[in-house]
């Protein structure tokens, strides 16, 4: 948009006085140090004065004037009321003030209340511009928000200065970035360096010297040689500004540019045109800031409200009347600048839209030849000062709030098509119902104002509607325009047609020799300056032409004319002309016509023949001169028409005088005349040859247009084939909406319902307030009907007793932040409100939602709670079992109880006051224990206290309780709650002795255990080991070549094995009883099928069985049945209880065992048919060595550890086992239920059974005892084996060493280097890693199992070892060692 100027629309303070500048300061958050910053380095003696805006709050005393005092020398006040502005002081807004300056005084009012930030710095700024104008300075500094934003750009509108503090030098850069972000900003430096460059812009202004705006018609020779270098200047300036930027401004008024150009001079401290000509053309980036400068769109919402009242009450009705479906209404806002005007005229088109209920649709276009302004515009982001200048109804409606800056809907900018454009170049938009052009002509002269309205009228529907600024006005063009609102500029285009569509001249087209044919009246020429007069030009063209005369331009048309050139001129009726050949008397046409086309052709004079007039029945004669010339003050060429008029009778009495001879005066006319024929012909004749070089051009072009319609046609075949294959997906779209809308459907089904069966009253509404849509429950609340939709909320009337509800939803719109309020009925009940806003799927606020939940039931328990927490406030001052102590924060006793006076003996009288510490220990005093009980409260929230008290008399009192702390309003402190458990202590210090003795006789009992563990180990390995002995030479017997074969000596050695495993069997079951008991017992749990391991079972003890006579059997075999048990513990128990039924069953009785399932658990039954039990000893037999004396008697032995090691290791199974037995002489039946876990190992695989002989295999058995070892190695000899005995771990070392060995069988308690030394030692050499061997141990199963592993041992045996089980161990090991890649054994 071009700029405006102080002859601009808006002048609604008065203008001041003041011949010195006035420095308005604006800033908030951290502002104060800036300020202080900026006095600090301000001379005293600036000559100009300082107001500081501040944001300043009403409820507190502002002091910023005496801080600021300390600074500066200036005299600092504070404004509270109308104050006269002085030199050299400084003023300061006074908290709760809104300050605006008029002639020469500050005035200060009460600051109305804002929903938004503050925008009292913009209010001022906007009063100090329009007040001081060119004078006026203003400075944004340190602060948060937007508010100085707006107000800068009028005071650069009215020629003043604008500077920003650097945003990294500001404590809080807001509110200078948001001012810098307006492109208003002139200078932007720390604040340090702002005093120093005021200084010199004012001192720089005061010798600032400029040509005069309005110079006199007439120029003397000595002072236009004053001038003409300075013009020279100003010519140049213009001139680089047209070529670097392509705008021309030799249109505009001349004092408009003068103006602004003087801004660029104040800026840059330059005294005059001519050096800013130089500093142009030596500094590019100054020739932008000057076309900023020239551009200057200062503008705002509704700018002129009651205009825009106007147009929205008078014309935009209009503008969509007769219009249906599908048609637009058309407006163009020309010169939009950053687009506050194109926006404001589009929501009022919104509005009218919407309050006619019309479906047509609105088209804005808003053009500007300002990029920066119209890329601004459409981004539509403005700062929240605006909330000044936009309803609040329109501030919900049409802006989204982002941060600290107001965004146009996007329904809106969807809406407005901004483009570049300039009024004065470019072909205007057409078929318009509304063209607003405000504040944009009265820049330009008068004869481009008017053919710019004849542009507005060509571009306008008939009857369309023109909008113009305060001080612009239509009147000139009265025959296009009529008056619709005189006052607020309102015209309405006439029906009547221009011939052609009007074209501006622009010196651009002129300087390329393109000149335009307009036949309408107007000036056909713009000059670039104010000062430019035709009637000055004519004055200086009569000084040497003195005829009349008449001043056309190139193209024919009169600019001005003598005061006696009318009678040479004829006007006849229809549309007047202003073309020189058109009015000129018929008679001197022809000749005129041919003197005007030469002098343009040849550029010299040309003098028509002599033409004959008759006038009033006297001839004369015409001469007609024209004169080509080129005026420097205008820029632009002319042609000067004289007429020279000599009567008849003069003429005449000269031609005689001149031909005294008497020749033949007939003859010699005939020849002048046909010698003026010959060059009229010839003339003619050459204005015929230009014209056909001139239209064979015109056909060349048009062959070329020709080429570029087929050219077109061809493209618009292609975009024709374009259009189907979009039309073809386009269907395809289709049918996928149609698929939307009836997911839609369902969604809105589901909405509906969801809607019908909440029990929360919920309204939905619109940004304009209005109902869109409601929950039944609402109308249980307020009294709303189907037909109530589309009204406003606020029009229906309900029962809440709620006041604030229309503030409530203005909040939430302002803050786009949930609002929550308790709000009561007219009926007593309570509701729960809460106002969001709505939210669709794009995230614009389309409207509001009040939900209103019923809280009725819980205020009840609310109050009833209350009313409970007053009778427990009452209990707890009123109880004796504990006492309350209510302190300070500094430990000062303030409340004390009854309770509290009988723990502690002093009455409350005795106690409030005092310090906490009188109920302390001396020694807890000393440590100030009270205090860091405050401390850990206030920190943890609570701390615990258990610890001595003195009460009153020095009695010691032992309480526990706890200290929390107290906040409320009217209270902080802590309460400290205790009770007297001084009792209670003794009684537990009695405890803790007796505990404490406890604990030393359990450390005996458990050293005692510890000692009977290793000697029930030390034990065991000592009776194995002659046991191991025992059981190789009973097995040696059978095998003896002399003894095979003899049955006494095999039942010999039978009965032996047996015993030998009975024993150690016996030792087993009471070392496993005893780890047990000691909880050193470890189960190792896997899945296992229990039904296998009862048929291996089963074939272990058939034999035993059948030796005694007796029928073993077992059913429920025959189906795999797992889950988790200990494989080991499992055959413990399942063997004692078969050792144990065989044991006391008679010779011809049966034992069965029986595997089922009982729910979820497993059951194993074994049932005999021997002896019974007791009923007295039925609950004991699970007890250690509980035996019937008759069951010891009859059985010839066993020491009663059997059974309970049973019932240890099946309740470690998380098992349960029970005996019955119906009597003596009965059997029993002794149960075991496991639980079932779910489940088989994956890629469980049925290991084949391995049979195999020692044959071959060469061992080495090492023991300690040589005897053993000895019986060992013999007997493996009769297997055929090949063995070798050690009786220490250095000859089975050298053995090792010395010999081949297959095999390792090692016993581990040995003196000197024991088996986990002499197997480490083993692995430790390369050639041994791999040998196979076997543990020996005398100690329980599992005992030395996993440390032995550790070692290096690949298998545990437990002593004594029966042939058939190392035969199946080796085997073991040789498969392991061979299938990990060991050592192979070859049996031969």
């Amino acid at each position: 948009m071009p700029p405006e100027s102080n002859d601009g629309p808006d002048a609604a303070h008065r203008s001041s006085s003041l011949d010195f500048p006035v420095v308005g300061i604006g800033a908030s958050a951290g502002g104060v140090q800036a300020l202080l910053r900026f006095f600090e380095n301000a001379p005293a003696d600036m000559g100009m004065a300082f107001v500081v805006v501040l944001h300043l709050s009403a409820k507190h005393v502002s002091s910023a004037d005496k801080v600021l005092q300390h600074v500066t020398r200036m005299r600092v006040s504070q404004v509270s009321g109308p104050t006269p502005i002085e030199a050299n002081h400084v003023y300061v807004i006074a908290p709760g003030k809104s300050l605006t300056m008029t002639d020469g005084y500050l005035n200060a009012r009460n600051a109305e209340p804002m929903a938004g930030r503050p925008v009292t710095i913009d209010r001022f700024f906007r009063s100090l511009a329009e007040a001081h104008g060119q004078h006026a300075m203003c400075i944004v500094m340190s602060g948060t928000g937007s508010d100085g934003a707006v107000g800068i750009a009028s005071v650069k509108e009215r020629g003043g200065v604008t500077l920003a503090q650097e945003p990294n030098d500001a404590e809080y850069a807001e509110m200078p970035q948001n001012a810098i972000l307006t492109d208003q900003v002139d200078l932007v430096m720390p604040v340090v360096e702002m005093p120093q460059r005021l200084l010199d812009i004012w001192n720089n202004a005061k010798r600032i010297a400029l040509p005069e705006l309005e110079p006199a018609s007439l120029v003397t020779n000595e002072r236009a040689d004053r001038h003409s270098e300075a013009e020279l200047a100003l010519q140049a300036i213009l001139s680089t500004l047209r070529v670097r930027t392509g705008h021309d401004f030799r249109f505009y008024k001349r004092a408009t540019m003068l103006r602004r150009i003087e801004r660029r001079l104040q800026v840059n401290g330059v005294p005059d045109l001519i050096a800013y000509r130089d500093l142009l053309r030596d500094n590019p980036r100054e020739t932008g800031a000057l076309l900023k400068d020239m551009l200057i769109g200062v503008t705002s919402f509704f700018r002129d409200r009651e205009a825009f009242e106007s147009l929205e009450r008078d014309v935009l009705p209009a503008l969509f009347h007769g219009k249906t479906e599908g048609d637009q209404v058309r407006a163009w806002v020309a010169g939009c600048s950053s687009g506050e005007e194109a926006y404001s005229l589009a929501m009022l088109l919104c509005e009218q839209r919407e309050a006619l209920r019309s479906t047509v649709n609105i088209q804005v276009f808003a053009t500007d030849i300002d990029e920066s302004a119209v890329a601004r515009a459409r981004a539509g982001l403005y700062p929240e000062s605006i909330m000044t200048d936009v309803r609040p109804a329109m501030l919900r409606q049409f802006f989204v709030k982002t941060d600290s800056r107001y965004e146009v809907v996007k329904s809106v900018r969807e809406k407005i098509l901004f483009a570049m454009h300039n009024v004065l170049r470019d072909p205007p938009f057409s078929r318009l119902d509304l063209v607003s052009c405000r504040n944009l002509l009265i820049y330009l002269d008068r004869g481009v104002q008017n053919q710019v309205l004849e542009m507005f009228h060509y571009a306008l529907y008939p009857n369309g509607y023109l909008f113009l600024g305060s001080s612009e006005s239509a009147d000139s063009v009265e025959d296009l325009f009529s008056v619709v609102d005189k006052k607020n500029r309102v015209y309405r285009a006439k029906s009547a047609k221009l011939p052609n569509r009007p074209s501006l001249s622009s010196p651009s087209l002129l300087m390329q020799g393109r000149y335009t044919h307009d036949d309408e009246a107007g000036s056909a020429l713009v000059p670039g300056r104010r000062n430019f007069s035709f009637s000055a030009l004519h004055q200086r063209v009569l000084e040497q032409y003195a005829p009349p005369s008449v001043i056309v331009n190139r193209d024919s048309k009169i600019v001005h004319m003598s005061d006696n050139a009318g009678r040479f001129l004829r006007y006849v009726g229809g549309e007047p002309s202003s073309n020189m050949i058109a009015v000129v008397l018929p008679e001197l046409r022809l000749d005129l016509r041919t003197a005007l086309f030469q002098a343009a052709q040849t550029g010299n004079s040309v003098e028509a023949r002599r033409v004959k007039l008759q006038r009033d029945g006297h001839p004369s004669y015409v001469n007609m001169t024209v004169r080509p010339f080129h005026d420097a003050a205008a820029d632009a060429d002319f042609l000067l028409v004289l007429f020279d008029e000599v009567q008849e009778a003069m003429t005449e009495t000269k031609v005689v005088a001149e031909h005294p001879a008497g020749n033949d005066t007939v003859m010699q006319q005939l020849e002048q005349e046909l010698h003026s024929s010959k060059e009229q012909l010839q003339t003619t004749i050459e204005q015929y040859e230009t014209s056909t070089e001139e239209l064979k051009a015109s056909n060349e072009e048009l062959q070329a247009i020709n080429e570029e319609l087929r050219s077109a046609t061809e493209e618009l075949e292609t975009s024709k084939e374009e259009l189907q294959s979009v039309n073809e997906e386009l269907i395809t779209v289709n049918a996928e909406l149609q698929a939307k809308i009836e997911e839609t459907g369902k969604a809105n089904d589901d909405l509906q319902n969801l809607i019908t069966s909440t029990d929360i009253a919920t309204i939905f509404v619109d940004r304009a307030m209005c109902i869109k849509r409601y929950t039944p429950s609402a109308a249980t609340v307020f009294n709303v009907i189907g037909a109530d939709v589309g009204r406003s909320l606020f029009d229906i009337t309900h029962r809440l007793v709620y006041p604030e509800l229309a503030d409530d939803v203005s909040a939430t719109f302002q803050s786009l932040r949930l609002t929550e309020r308790e709000v009561a009925t007219t009926d007593g009940r309570w509701f729960f409100a809460r106002v969001l806003p709505y939210r669709t799927a794009d995230d614009r606020i389309d409207g509001a939602v009040l939900s209103l939940v019923e809280t009725t039931a819980r205020r009840r328990a609310e109050a009833s709670v209350r009313a409970g927490e007053e009778r427990l406030r009452l209990a707890a001052q009123t109880t004796n079992d504990f006492a309350i102590i209510v302190q300070d924060p500094e430990g000062c006793i303030v409340s004390w109880n009854a309770g509290a006076e009988r723990v502690f003996g002093y009455s409350e009288d005795e106690a409030v006051g005092q310090n906490i510490d009188v109920i302390f220990m001396a020694e807890d005093r000393e440590q100030h224990m009270a205090a860091h009980e405050r401390e850990a409260a206030q920190h943890d929230g609570r701390a615990d206290d258990d610890r001595w008290h003195v009460a009153k008399g020095g009695r010691k009192v032992y309480c526990s309780g706890v200290v929390t702390p107290l906040s409320d309003p009217k209270f902080t402190g802590f309460v400290k709650i205790v009770r007297d458990l001084t009792d209670r202590k003794t009684q537990e210090d009695a405890r803790q002795s007796q505990l404490a003795e406890e604990r030393a006789v359990r450390a005996q009992a458990e050293a005692a255990n510890r000692l009977k563990d290793d000697f029930l180990a030390v034990l065991s390995h000592e009776l194995k080991h002659p046991l191991n002995l025992i059981h190789v030479k009973a097995e040696m017997l059978p095998r003896i070549p002399e003894a095979r074969g003899v049955p006494a000596i095999q039942l010999a050695a039978d009965a032996i094995q047996r015993a030998v495993l009975a024993q150690a069997k016996i030792i087993d079951d009471l070392l496993d009883l005893s780890r047990v008991r000691t909880g050193k017992l470890a189960l190792n749990l896997a899945m296992g099928d229990v039904a296998h391991m009862l048929r291996t079972i089963a074939d272990a003890i058939e034999a035993d069985a059948a030796s005694r006579g007796i029928v073993l059997s077992f059913e429920g075999l025959e189906e795999p049945i797992w889950t988790k048990v200990d494989p080991v513990r499992f055959d413990q128990i399942v063997w004692n209880l078969l050792s144990n039924a065989l044991k006391f069953t008679p010779r011809g009785g049966s034992v069965s065992v029986l595997l089922t399932h009982d729910e979820d658990e497993l059951r194993i039954d074994v049932t005999d048919t021997g002896m019974g039990i007791e009923a007295p000893l039925l609950p004991h037999i699970f007890e250690m060595f509980s035996q019937g004396s008759e069951a010891r008697r009859k059985t010839g032995g066993g020491m009663g550890i059997g059974l309970a090691l049973v019932k240890q290791l099946v309740e470690m199974h998380a098992g349960r086992v029970l005996a019955h037995s119906d009597g003596p002489g009965h059997g029993t039946r002794m149960s075991v239920w496991l639980p079932l876990v779910d489940g088989r190992p994956a890629g469980e695989q049925t290991q084949e059974e391995r049979t195999g002989s020692l044959a071959g295999v060469r061992l080495l058995v090492v023991d300690d005892d040589s005897e053993t070892a000895s019986a060992f190695a013999a007997l493996l000899q009769l297997e055929g084996a090949l063995a070798a005995t050690a009786h220490n771990g250095k000859e089975a070392l050298a053995l090792l060493e010395r010999n081949h060995v297959d095999l390792l069988v090692c016993d581990i308690s040995m003196p000197g280097m024991d088996g986990y030394e002499l197997i480490a030692q083993v692995r430790a050499n390369p050639r041994l890693g791999l040998l196979p061997a076997i543990a020996l141990t005398g100690y329980t199963a599992g005992a030395d199992d996993q440390r032995a592993r550790a070692s290096g041992f690949d298998l545990t045996l437990t002593k004594p070892v029966s042939l058939d089980t190392l035969i199946a161990a080796a085997e073991q090991v040789f498969f392991w060692r061979g299938a990990h890649g060991g050592g192979t054994h070859e049996h031969g």
